[in-house]
């Protein structure tokens, strides 16, 4: 399920957005995350600063920049954490083609924003309907 979706304007790098979605999620949910794994947009030393002074245990960036290295308790969670971001890419790409993300012929910002978090809504029912029907 997708459990948080925002629609920005304009095309802002992902590095300036993970610290407020670590805030994002720590105020919808009231808990910091054990672990976080993204994809290499979000590598930079100070967002992974900011996560381990948040309490995050295991840093994963997916693609590494510089001399920024993932903090992990083991190799193997990190081998977890990246397997866990492919099946988040799966997600993604079955919203976009499900819902027919891939091109939105809504116009205006406003339209837009309904068109996505419409797709959002859609999903998450199939996800748990698919997961209703597999306990009957």
């Amino acid at each position: 399920m997708i459990l948080s979706c925002e629609v920005l304007k304009g095309n802002p790098s992902d590095s300036t957005l993970y610290q407020s979605t670590i805030n994002k999620i720590e105020s919808d949910y009231q808990i910091v995350p054990r672990d976080s794994v993204t994809d290499g947009g979000y590598a930079s030393k100070d967002n992974a600063e900011y996560a381990q002074g948040k309490g995050i245990v295991n840093i994963v960036f997916n693609k590494i920049v510089g001399s920024l290295k993932n903090v992990v308790s083991s190799k193997n969670m990190e081998t977890r954490l990246k397997k866990w971001r492919r099946g988040i890419e799966a997600v993604i790409s079955n919203l976009k083609r499900g819902c027919r993300l891939f091109r939105c012929n809504w116009k205006g910002e406003a339209h837009f924003k309904q068109k996505v978090l419409w797709s959002v809504i859609a999903y998450n029912i199939r996800v748990m309907t698919a997961a209703v029907v597999a306990q009957l």
